[in-house]
């Protein structure tokens, strides 16, 4: 027999193992995107491992969250006293912000999408749009208003991410009155200029310092002597609302502009022990109605039986102000300023700071990583 002859065994080379979908980055933050925004839920994907953790960090990806999220949580108010303003966290810890957060420059004129809007005073001469979270700061120049001009507003909006721009950009939406009319403008950061000047046709009041509300793409505001000012974004222009008949009481105005239920206008209005929810919802021929659609009672607050209140220049309760997904409303009692769940199942109600007359309140909500300190 010959000898055999042993060839070389060809090698199976396997089938490169194909990426598992936590390993790619843009698939693990749509994943981690998805995520309820509470601070702690982010919190424990976060210590999973560093990459995790840089990556649910990332401005970026804040800012992602914040545009899928439509209402991300409440973290705190500035308080805002003619002088000077705070900032109040209402989440215990491992929920509270970073301590850089509660340093405001100046005062701030509202807060939405994550940012605080700041102003230089005296005047208005100078905005900055500033993120808490991430300290990310920018600021936008005005030209200096006449002398005709008597009361002035501003707000901050995030631009959606998907449409075009850039993730990050805003716009900031500036309000000015004056001999009977308003005018507006919108400031863009995807061009770094200011829009074309907008002017209502019809007389209006001053409009006054409360926080605005944001519902789809118009803007609104209240003014002084009553009624509304909407601003539609889309459009570029101006109209005037009506309020609730009955959102009046003793006080003056104790309301509030919010965004209800369905995306439609809505409005917080408190009298003596009772807090009421309205919204503007159209009818079958398409006209638009206040309806009542809450009323929460805060007899809590109202004294003893049998004890005679005193004569106050001040309401027992004062709206403060409302955060951006209306779910919460913030009131200023003899207790303090509390923060009042606005669940019609469960309504709860929680004291976050002590009260000054004067003050009004700026909530600030946005997506946040527990325990993100430095």
């Amino acid at each position: 027999m010959g000898s055999m002859i042993s060839r070389p065994r060809r090698r199976v080379h396997a089938p490169p193992t194909p990426p598992l979908p936590l390993d790619e980055d843009d698939l693990l933050s749509e994943i981690l995107l998805r995520l309820p925004p509470h601070p702690t839920c982010l919190l424990r994907p976060s210590l999973v491992c560093t990459r995790w953790r840089i990556l649910l960090r990332d401005p970026g990806f804040l800012h992602r969250s914040r545009a899928f999220h439509r209402t991300p949580p409440v973290l705190g108010l500035f308080r805002i006293s003619q002088r000077s303003g705070c900032f109040v966290p209402v989440g215990e810890a491992p929920d509270r912000v970073p301590p850089r957060a509660s340093r405001s420059p100046t005062p701030p004129a509202g807060c939405r999408h994550g940012r605080a809007l700041l102003r230089s005073r005296p005047g208005w001469l100078q905005l900055l749009v500033w993120d808490p979270i991430t300290g990310h700061r920018r600021c936008v120049r005005l030209s200096r208003l006449g002398s005709h001009v008597k009361a002035c507003n501003a707000t901050v909006l995030g631009d959606p991410v998907g449409l075009g721009r850039r993730e990050g950009s805003f716009r900031v939406a500036f309000v000015f009155t004056g001999n009977g009319r308003a005018s507006a403008c919108v400031y863009s950061s995807e061009t770094s200029a200011w829009g074309r000047l907008i002017t209502a046709e019809t007389p209006c009041d001053d409009v006054c310092d409360k926080p605005s509300a944001l519902v789809r793409d118009a803007v609104y505001w209240l003014l002084d002597e009553g009624g509304i000012l909407e601003l539609h974004l889309g459009k570029e222009s101006f109209a005037s609302v009506e309020p609730a008949p009955h959102a009046q009481s003793l006080y003056l105005w104790n309301i509030q502009l919010m965004e209800a239920e369905a995306g439609v206008l809505g409005l917080a209005d408190v009298k003596q022990y009772s807090l009421h929810l309205w919204a503007r919802e159209a009818d079958r021929d398409g006209n638009a109605n206040w309806v009542l659609r809450t009323a929460i009672d805060l007899s809590v607050f109202a004294p003893p039986p049998g004890v005679i209140p005193r004569i106050m220049l001040m309401p027992p309760i004062k709206i403060l102000g409302v955060d951006e997904g209306g779910d919460f409303a913030f009131l200023r009692t003899i207790l303090g300023i509390c923060m009042l769940s606005l669940d019609a199942v469960a309504v709860q109600l929680k004291k976050v700071s002590d009260a000054d007359l004067l003050e009004i309140v700026c909530p600030y909500s946005s997506s946040f990583v527990a325990g993100m300190n430095n």
